[in-house]
């Protein structure tokens, strides 16, 4: 059993390299002694896992020169002190931070025993191409020095071994409990879902426009999260004469509203679930956990076909629909492919359901049971087990026999598709 370190920037956040620490920590936390570490103070977002040790290092997560040789010393002595063995980051200034830390945490421990070095798993969650040269050069230079550069794709991974790196690649996953529950009982109804932080680089104005343009009129545009562009984002409403309402996705919502904006929320799968199709606008993403969430749920999406993301995630005609939308576009063609392809969705049933079906056979490689062995594999090569930690595993393995509760990451369960939904 290792000890397990999981740094993060704000464990209050609501992000996706946040939710992805969560899940990995209540995971990790079966076979390891894992600790969420948070450079700001904070309660947790996400919850509280059970198993699950929590650290907050009560510094600003801007990143000065100051502040990065507060978290260098910081996080030397919580690796020091706690034993750590092995750190992901999720950062690109912690990953720097934390390979600095454990230079010094090899050697004598104070009882005369001898101790390795701190190992560094660095993920790496923005797209190799949506850098600026300027940091691509930086990370380049910076990543030489790293144990494990971890990247969510092979696109992403390609990229860094033309610069003479050997990224590991692992991606996104999700946990599988969700994907075997029944989807009968949901009111099932034909809305157009975007889920993601109300930022500019998600160009949600992309999608309101094209909406708009579409015609679609068999649901409702659901904009599920929060961020600065709200308050611009419901006067683009009003602009283009489009009925927009705040508030939760029931009875409250006003007849004839068009766009409905949910506000964040922090179980996604309810409307996921009412939702006919998942829209996805952004400029830039590496490997989306939205998309991913909407294959746990049978959930097509239509994307604009970005570079190793929803590239990455969507097959063209599969499990999911990607525009046709040439390099360096003009948003008036962007809003016209879009909306087009809106138009020709609304009342294609028989394309959803195939995507539906295809959605849900390839979330299989996004899920815990097929992702989460290989963050095992790596955490055992860079901190082996000692003789004693073995047998305490083979204890640990023997009493898990005797269990009779169900895993859930090891169960494949079929699911119905989404011809059950009515389209209207």
């Amino acid at each position: 059993m290792a000890h397990v370190a999981l740094l993060i920037q704000d464990i209050s956040a609501c992000g996706g390299v946040e939710k992805v620490m969560h899940g990995l920590a209540r995971d990790l936390s079966a076979s390891h002694r894992v600790t969420l570490v948070s450079v700001r103070e904070g309660e947790p977002y996400w919850g509280r896992l059970e198993g699950v040790e929590y650290r907050t290092l009560g510094l600003p997560a801007t990143g000065t020169r100051q502040n990065f040789r507060h978290w260098v010393t910081h996080l030397r002595r919580l690796m020091l002190e706690e034993r750590i063995e092995v750190m992901v980051s999720g950062y690109f200034a912690f990953h720097l931070a934390a390979q600095l830390a454990a230079r010094g945490t090899g050697g004598v421990d104070a009882e005369g025993r001898p101790r390795s070095r701190t190992r560094i798993i660095a993920q790496e969650h923005s797209a190799y191409h949506h850098d600026r040269r300027a940091k691509r050069i930086v990370k380049q230079l910076a990543y030489r020095h790293l144990d494990v550069l971890q990247v969510l794709n092979e696109v992403d991974a390609e990229c860094w071994r033309r610069r003479g790196l050997t990224p590991t690649v692992i991606p996104n996953y999700l946990d599988d409990q969700r994907a075997d529950e029944a989807r009968s009982g949901c009111e099932h109804q034909v809305d157009v879902v975007m889920v993601g932080r109300l930022a500019p680089i998600k160009r949600l104005d992309l999608a309101i426009r094209a909406f708009a343009d579409s015609g679609y009129r068999r649901g409702r545009l659901v904009v599920v999260g929060d961020g600065p562009e709200r308050e611009r984002l419901l006067a683009l409403c009003n602009e283009l004469g489009l009925r927009a309402f705040q508030g939760a996705n029931d009875s409250t919502v006003p007849a004839g509203t068009q766009v409905l904006f949910t506000g964040a929320l922090r179980d996604v799968s309810p409307e996921l679930r009412r939702a006919r199709l998942l829209l996805l606008t952004s400029e830039r993403e590496c490997l989306p956990m939205n998309v991913i969430e909407a294959k746990r749920e049978g959930l097509p999406c239509l994307s604009r076909p970005v570079r190793s993301g929803p590239l990455a995630l969507i097959e063209h005609g599969r499990d999911g629909m990607l525009s046709a939308e040439a390099d360096g576009s003009e948003d008036a063609a962007i809003i016209a492919e879009l909306a087009h392809e809106l138009a020709r969705l609304e009342f294609d049933d028989e394309l959803l359901l195939r995507l539906s079906c295809g959605a849900w056979q390839s979330f299989d490689r996004c899920s815990a049971h097929a992702v989460l062995p290989q963050y095992q594999r790596l955490i055992s090569r860079l901190a082996p087990p000692t003789p004693g930690d073995a047998l305490d595993s083979e204890q640990a393995r023997q009493d898990s026999s005797a269990d009779t509760r169900p895993d859930t990451h090891s169960r494949r369960v079929q699911r119905q598709p989404l011809e059950e939904k009515a389209h209207g």
